[in-house]
């Protein structure tokens, strides 16, 4: 993630010492390209039978920061399903994510549970299916991404 630039304001009001106009607003604008680094998505992925950690999303590792995921997990053929919100973000040495899942809701049975992990050089959020059906995932997706650098 790109660094925050501070503007020099100098030592007295209107001495010179600070950064001119031009350098101060290039500096303001990187730091707002920064701030907004991010993106919103939504997107819908299956996993099919019984296998643990079917991979539902996936980002490379060193685009990533941090994020937060809305799911709703449903069997179609079923009045079964659930919502989960689960927050994450990078290590520093990009080995691994570390997350957490927050306020499971069910209608009728769950249906999945879930991990997130580092593994090929990508950020993966994965499914491991609790029946053995075509399970539908539903991912709504806020993430904060690394390396962004601003134009001067």
């Amino acid at each position: 993630m790109a660094e925050q630039e501070i503007v020099n304001i100098g030592t007295l009001p209107n001495d010179g010492s600070g950064d001119t106009l031009r350098v101060a607003f290039a500096k303001i604008n990187n730091n707002f390209t920064n701030l907004f680094a991010t993106a919103t998505s939504t997107q819908l992925s299956f996993t099919s039978g019984l296998a643990p950690n079917q991979v539902i999303w996936e980002v490379p590792v060193t685009d990533f920061a941090h994020g937060a995921f809305q799911i709703r997990s449903g069997d179609p053929g079923t009045a079964n399903s659930q919502d989960i919100t689960i927050t994450a973000h990078i290590i520093n040495d990009l080995s691994d994510v570390k997350f957490s899942g927050f306020g499971t809701t069910f209608n009728g049975d769950p249906v999945s549970t879930y991990d997130m992990d580092v593994s090929g050089g990508n950020v993966r959020l994965l499914a491991s299916p609790l029946v053995n059906d075509v399970v539908q995932h539903f991912i709504s997706s806020t993430i904060a991404y690394a390396n962004v650098e601003a134009e001067s």
